[in-house]
């Protein structure tokens, strides 16, 4: 009976620890990153961001491009989504969101030309486009509805006749 007493006593108390040490991670965070985002996300210019300044259309996009303008489209997708459709524009940059603020590819930007991010649907890029303003890039947009929204105005029943 004893002997079954301590395996039950060893058992709850197994259980309570595993889920003491459980619950313990549930309420961790990584101080010290989330340091540097408060004081990364202070200069945000938020009521800038909610009136969409960094965001451009992309009927917009494709008029620019058209005339030529100087300009970079920085393509921010995975690479297995470059694989399916990728930018073939001469201005064209891919660099994948999660290694966009390596120093060897923010050199890689243009630090006075005109810089339009795109992802898939505008959401990363969206956020690209608002970090880069944030450490310094000064002329930088964001396709608004990303490649989805550049495709559908490529579509022939979109394009203008001539």
């Amino acid at each position: 009976m004893t002997c079954l007493k301590d395996m039950i006593m060893h058992k709850t108390l197994s259980l309570t620890l595993l889920l003491t040490l459980c619950s313990f991670n549930a309420w961790a965070y990584d101080a010290a990153m989330a340091a540097k985002i408060d004081l990364f996300t202070r200069t945000l210019d938020h009521a800038g961001l909610i009136k969409g300044s960094c965001k451009i259309e992309a009927e917009e996009v494709l008029k620019l491009l058209a005339a030529g303008e100087k300009l970079t489209l920085l393509d921010v997708r995975t690479p297995a989504e470059t694989k399916v459709v990728a930018l073939s524009h001469p201005s064209a940059l891919h660099i994948p969101l999660d290694r966009l603020f390596k120093p060897e590819n923010l050199d890689r930007l243009p630090k006075d030309g005109r810089i339009i991010v795109i992802c898939h649907s505008g959401n990363r890029a969206a956020s690209a486009s608002a970090l880069l303003k944030a450490i310094g890039f000064t002329n930088v947009s964001y396709i608004n509805g990303g490649l989805i929204a550049l495709v559908t105005k490529l579509m022939p029943k979109n394009l203008p006749v001539e």
